[in-house]
């Protein structure tokens, strides 16, 4: 006689100290980067944009599945920079709306915890009206699964049979280090990139000795730290959340031996810091910060990028990531774009409406240049292409 299965029963917490660490490490996969002590960090930051909680699938009282998810005033021009986002500020009272994000305001990509036991189909099934009866007491308007990359096909293609909506987000970026020294390196990109940074290190040399210090505790100069974030915060078009200072001053005791600061020094004054998440053969650049007085003078951007890339190589990192947004010079530096989408549903049919036709405005291309020439070069090699085949 078959066994019939106990069915999942599925819980919102609204903290993870609800959820006991091991059986967060035994379904995250690695257990991810950006893991247990990474969402716990976000919660004791006190980030007022973002109420967090988690869905967990339990089946026979053992938990199953986990899914970090978030609600958030979200407003359509936030990804839109420039003069259109200007003009759509003023309707920001019609473009906003509340939704609930699964996943992670910060993390590089979407991920969740889910065991290999269960069937990913049936667990959508129970788990989507949990969500949308929550969605329901909390006056939300939307949901989006947020950042899925090609990890996550197969649960694109079930949430596109259930009709939500695919829409483009900001890509990341990877660089696979395969050069033995920063001169291999160096040596690897395009001529004019080449002499361009050795052009800008030399110039920064002949003006300052920088020093580079590597930190897990920034309690002492978290003002300093702070103010550099707010400068490189500010100078961005797109923004989709701040950090507290309490964000930086506990990362590392939530995440000891993972998250770890590179302060640059001229002297004794901090000119620039770089927060990094390293684990195993991973790097990533995760925040930065610059001296606004003193980064095109010292071309801090380039500096700490290959000291940080350097210390990569001798450490016996493979994979560099240096994160969304500010593509031409990353794409300059040798680094791939990994496409992120959001998959998303709103429970009005016509905001649903909106969502899908303002999916065309939000489009990363339309947002980065350097994006925007890349699709440009596509299209062109795919016509040439067709050409050839005809």
């Amino acid at each position: 006689m078959r066994k019939i299965k106990t069915p999942l029963t599925f819980t919102i917490v609204d903290t993870i100290r609800d959820i006991p660490r091991k059986d967060w490490d035994n379904l995250f996969a690695a257990p991810a980067i950006e893991g247990y002590g990474y969402h716990r960090n976000l919660e004791e930051a006190h980030l007022d944009e973002f109420s967090f909680y988690y869905l967990t699938g339990r089946r026979n009282e053992t938990i199953r599945t986990i899914v970090p998810f978030f609600i958030m005033n979200f407003s359509l021009d936030t990804l839109i920079p420039g003069p259109l986002h200007k003009w759509l500020a003023k309707l920001k009272r019609f473009l906003c709306m509340k939704v609930i994000f699964l996943g992670s305001p910060t993390a590089e990509e979407f991920y969740f915890g889910f065991s290999r036991h269960e069937e990913l189909g049936a667990f959508l099934n129970k788990a989507l009206p949990k969500i949308y009866e929550f969605a329901k007491e909390n006056k939300v308007n939307a949901i989006a699964f947020n950042n899925l990359s090609g990890k996550n096909k197969f649960l694109a293609q079930a949430l596109m049979r259930r009709n939500f909506i695919r829409l483009e987000s900001l890509a990341t970026t990877m660089i696979e280090i395969k050069a033995k020294s920063l001169e291999e390196y160096l040596a690897s990109l395009s001529k004019n990139m080449r002499k361009d940074i050795k052009r800008k290190l030399r110039r920064s040399a002949e003006q300052v000795v920088l020093r580079t210090e590597i930190r897990s505790n920034v309690d002492d100069i978290i003002d300093r730290i702070y103010n550099l974030y707010l400068n490189n915060f500010t100078d961005s078009d797109v923004h989709f959340e701040i950090l507290t200072p309490e964000f930086f001053k506990n990362i590392c005791r939530n995440m000891p031996g993972v998250a770890k600061f590179f302060i640059t020094y001229d002297k004794d004054r901090i000119v620039a810091f770089n927060l990094c998440l390293i684990k195993n053969d991973l790097f990533i650049d995760k925040f930065i910060g610059f001296d606004k007085e003193l980064a095109k003078k010292y071309h801090l951007y380039f500096t700490t990028f290959c000291h940080n890339f350097d210390w990569c190589i001798k450490n016996n990192i493979r994979y560099y990531q240096p994160g969304t947004t500010d593509y031409y010079p990353k794409m300059r530096l040798g680094a791939k774009l990994i496409p992120l989408y959001i998959y998303a549903k709103a429970f009005n049919p016509l905001l649903n409406t909106i969502v899908r036709l303002t999916a065309k405005w939000i489009e990363p291309k339309n947002i980065d240049s350097t994006l925007r020439e890349i699709e440009e070069e596509k299209e062109k090699k795919h016509l040439k292409q067709k050409l050839l085949q005809h």
